[in-house]
């Protein structure tokens, strides 16, 4: 199956330094698009760690990041000089960052919408009826509360949403973790989208 982007990969080859707690760790982008990038390196990181990225664009200016490693690409030694191996990162958006900085106790999550066509299969499959599926491994029970952050980047509109956690998807086979929340004013919800829903929200 083709891998679905939601957006645009350039080819672009600039220094990285990175690592987990510092920047000891280099090597080099393959490709890097507003949402990730591909690192060749032979210096793997665990998937689904957090971590630093400095992107040296040119001898004087760099850009820091933080990201998740989403997918690894190992290639034998042999064949590295044809095909050189790396990780894949998705950077983290600022507001990913700030709830870990601002909101401990309470639980913080972004629903991204690359295009209007995306959001509207969203509202069709589960937003309409006031809930919505987060592939998340944070360790969360039911009941409990926790902030969604809708955001609709086609139209660079965020609209956030208190919600509660009424089910728990553990992680078996090839589905990953998760949590199922439903919205605490669907009214609220519905207003909010409106607007980026022409005739579905009504």
């Amino acid at each position: 199956m083709a891998e679905k982007r939601q957006h645009r990969r350039f080819k672009k080859r600039y220094t990285v330094r990175f690592g987990t707690e510092d920047l000891s760790k280099s090597g080099f982008t393959g490709d890097i698009s507003k949402g990730g990038a591909f690192i060749h390196t032979t210096q793997l990181i665990p998937l689904d760690s957090r971590i630093h990225l400095q992107i040296q664009l040119d001898p004087k200016n760099y850009v820091l990041f933080e990201g998740i490693v989403q997918r690894h690409r190992r290639v034998p030694p042999e064949l590295r000089q044809v095909e050189p191996g790396g990780f894949g990162v998705r950077f983290l958006y600022p507001g990913e960052v700030v709830a870990d900085i601002v909101s401990k106790d309470t639980a913080t999550f972004e629903l991204h919408y690359a295009t209007a066509e995306q959001l509207q299969t969203a509202y069709a499959r589960e937003l309409r009826m006031g809930g919505a599926f987060i592939l998340t491994d944070k360790p969360l029970r039911i009941q409990d509360r926790v902030t969604v952050a809708l955001c609709m980047d086609f139209a660079e509109a965020t609209a956030e949403l208190e919600a509660t956690v009424v089910h728990i998807t553990l992680p078996q086979g090839n589905m990953r973790a998760g949590v199922s929340v439903m919205f605490a004013d669907k009214k609220a919800l519905e207003e909010k989208l409106k607007p980026y829903l022409p005739g579905a929200a009504k």
